[in-house]
């Protein structure tokens, strides 16, 4: 069978672009979202309802370029945390500095009044990909079974065979191009991003197999 020329492009381009993305993973390895590498993280009780635009205006005048994260915590909005990839001691006295001049009044007691030594930072480990990775594998194996079953039943006067080798070839190609999009790009790597990858890869089974119905 003839292999057309457009396809032989795109073979050519997909191996090319998994040939990069293996070399920005050996080189630089995956950009991690900041919740996922280690960072450092603060909870704050504010004591009123927090406009998270405005608080991360703050977190953005205290830690300037560095990565943030900022949530409320609670059903009401009164506590917030804040995630950063690092914070020093300057930027504790700032931020503490920032709360009372935004949240607290003149009137307030002194010992009412966030300082650093009130502030308290706990470090959060990384979080490693294979550890986001491992809730999938088991429903992932149950599916590749039902569906590699299913298959061998369905296509059987046909060499169901090759046909499943094909399918896995294909996912194999499309998640290896996805992940090199991914590290060449610098997309951070979250469970959102893996969750996409999964996603387009059932995507992907679902078209493979409707278009092997639609040329029984």
């Amino acid at each position: 069978m003839k292999v057309s020329l457009s396809k032989k492009i795109l073979i050519l381009g997909l191996i090319l672009l998994i040939i990069a993305g293996v070399v920005v993973i050996a080189l630089k390895g995956l950009n991690v979202d900041l919740l996922t590498a280690r960072h450092e993280s603060i909870n704050l009780r504010i004591g009123e309802e927090v406009n998270l635009n405005e608080f991360r205006k703050i977190c953005k005048d205290v830690f300037g370029n560095k990565k943030i994260v900022v949530r409320k915590l609670e059903l009401f909005g009164e506590s917030v945390n804040i995630c950063v990839e690092s914070i020093t001691d300057e930027e504790k006295e700032a931020l503490a500095n920032k709360l009372n001049e935004v949240y607290l009044s003149d009137e307030t007691e002194e010992s009412n009044k966030y300082t650093a030594d009130t502030i308290s930072v706990n470090t959060i480990p990384n979080i490693r990909i294979r550890d986001i990775i491992n809730p999938y594998i088991r429903p992932i194996i149950i599916v590749g079974v039902i569906v590699v079953g299913y298959m061998l039943i369905r296509f059987r006067k046909t060499n169901s065979i090759k046909i499943i080798g094909k399918l896995v070839l294909e996912l194999v190609l499309t998640e290896a191009a996805l992940l090199s999009i991914i590290a060449i790009t610098r997309i951070p790597v979250s469970s959102i991003a893996i969750n996409c990858m999964f996603a387009f890869g059932i995507i992907e089974l679902l078209i493979y197999n409707i278009k092997l119905e639609k040329n029984r």
